[in-house]
């Protein structure tokens, strides 16, 4: 696998290849040669030539500590690199499954940054072949939602909506589903961010005002909007769709690892009254809610 050798060369190479010592470091290096020296004087002048033995023993004492030290350092950065290269590898092999599981008409677009990471496509295809949804809807839009689609086209049945606020974005992942010929299983719709009063409180999210929602929504999938909107940025997705839901519906929140979103799908479970809620070990972390009513 050519392409997962040279990924984790690179990422060995840069983690090995930092030449340049830290401010802590160069004090140590400096002040306790130092210091050394000087307990060495101080104590010469109390005791007499007894003291000369002061340097070689405090020196050795301070070598063993560094010896201590670098062993420490070495064993950590190569547990680091060991787990890195171990969740790329984990990356590799979802996309790689997916890609041959879904056999796509055109290469799957790039799955770094902010688009959903391989395992948590795989979580969410997975999530649409155990129990296919008459309706999906999607916060967020982009590789995640060509991966709905060629799920749903092969169990042969049922659509996703994916609302996108960036105008420019919603235009390129549909065209991108247009490529790969899935018009009838998704639509993108351009849903910029707007007020929405939620327990007295106007907060941010999509206007869902221009998106077809004809049928129940058997399946949420919240990957936006950005963090960067404002703080809980995600939360209102559950209270504005949840007339909306299914009677049996399931919720995956992507980015789970963070703070506001295991915020977010606490404070889900706990307002909606969950069935039930699981954290799931992805890359990013993900939150998978189920809703029985």
């Amino acid at each position: 696998m050519p392409i997962l050798a040279l990924d984790i060369r690179g990422t060995a190479g840069k983690a090995m290849s930092d030449p340049k010592m830290t401010n802590k470091q160069v004090l140590v290096v400096v002040l306790v040669p130092l210091g050394i020296l000087a307990i060495s004087v101080l104590a010469y002048s109390i005791v007499g030539p007894p003291a000369l033995l002061f340097p070689p023993v405090l020196g050795t004492v301070f070598l063993a500590w560094l010896i201590i030290e670098l062993r420490h350092f070495i064993v950590g950065r190569f547990v680091r690199l060991t787990e890195e290269n171990r969740a790329q590898f984990n990356q590799v092999e979802a996309i790689l499954g997916l890609s041959r599981f879904l056999d796509p008409k055109y290469p799957l677009p790039a799955t770094r940054g902010w688009a959903a990471s391989p395992d948590m496509l795989r979580e969410i295809v997975m999530q649409v072949l155990s129990d296919a949804p008459q309706m999906v809807l999607e916060a967020s839009s982009g590789t995640s939602t060509l991966a709905l689609a060629y799920a749903l086209e092969r169990v042969g049945k049922g659509r996703v909506v994916a609302l996108e606020h960036d105008a420019d974005y919603a235009e390129r992942t549909q065209r991108m589903l247009a490529l790969h010929g899935l018009q009838h299983r998704a639509t993108v719709v351009h849903a910029p961010l707007v007020e929405h009063r939620i327990n007295g409180v106007e907060l941010l999210w999509y206007d869902i005002s221009k998106a077809t929602i004809d049928l129940p929504i058997d399946m949420v999938v919240v990957d936006g909007p950005p963090d960067t909107t404002r703080p809980m940025a995600r939360y209102p997705a559950i209270p504005v769709l949840h007339s909306k839901l299914a009677k049996s519906s399931r919720v995956l929140l992507d980015d789970g690892g963070r703070q506001d979103e295991r915020a977010t799908a606490e404070l889900w479970a706990k307002e909606f009254k969950a069935t039930t809620i699981q954290y799931l070990e992805l890359e990013k972390g993900a939150w998978l809610l189920r809703f029985d009513r």
